[in-house]
């Protein structure tokens, strides 16, 4: 039986659904996505980046894949300077491996809503499945390692139309 994913993006309001999708993640994957040390506490995680979970405009977006009524993975892109944004992704582990973090960050990409935005991502240097997420998107690389990061780049396309052939 194939799941059903659904992507709808948060009002900035959404506690329960942000809270389950990182409820459902494990400490490694918590220290991924938010480049913490040791085995972070999902509640801790929920306190401490509630304001950049729950992005949402004017100053950012927070996206969720849904598996079901399951929320599966969480993108969020919170502006900062001038025409400059941070993106996050995390997806549960229940659902890694499934293509929602590239299926939210190509419904980023090809919405045309940041168009000529600058987007920035921060990645450990062993996140693999993380720069390849951020090289297939068309990131391109900043300098090398740093502190055990990469840091990458992209100035986002304006929107995406499909034709009608």
């Amino acid at each position: 039986m194939t799941t059903v994913m659904t992507v709808a993006e948060l009002d900035g309001t959404s506690t329960a659904e942000v809270a389950e999708l990182v409820l459902a993640c494990s400490a490694g994957t918590l220290r991924n996505r938010f480049l913490m040390p040791g085995r972070p506490d999902p509640r801790d995680v929920l306190v401490r980046y509630r304001r950049y979970l729950l992005a949402g405009p004017p100053h950012g977006v927070a996206l969720v894949a849904f598996s079901g009524r399951s929320p599966a993975g969480l993108l969020n892109l919170v502006a900062g300077e001038a025409r400059a944004a941070e993106l996050g992704i995390v997806v549960a582990d229940p659902w890694q491996r499934q293509g929602i973090a590239t299926a939210m960050a190509s419904w980023l990409r090809t919405s045309g809503r940041w168009e000529g935005w600058t987007v920035r991502a921060v990645t450990h240097a062993d996140n693999v499945a993380a720069k390849a997420l951020l090289r297939g998107q068309g990131f391109r690389l900043l300098g090398g390692v740093d502190r055990g990061e990469y840091r990458y780049e992209l100035t986002m396309p304006g929107p995406v139309w499909e034709v009608a052939r």
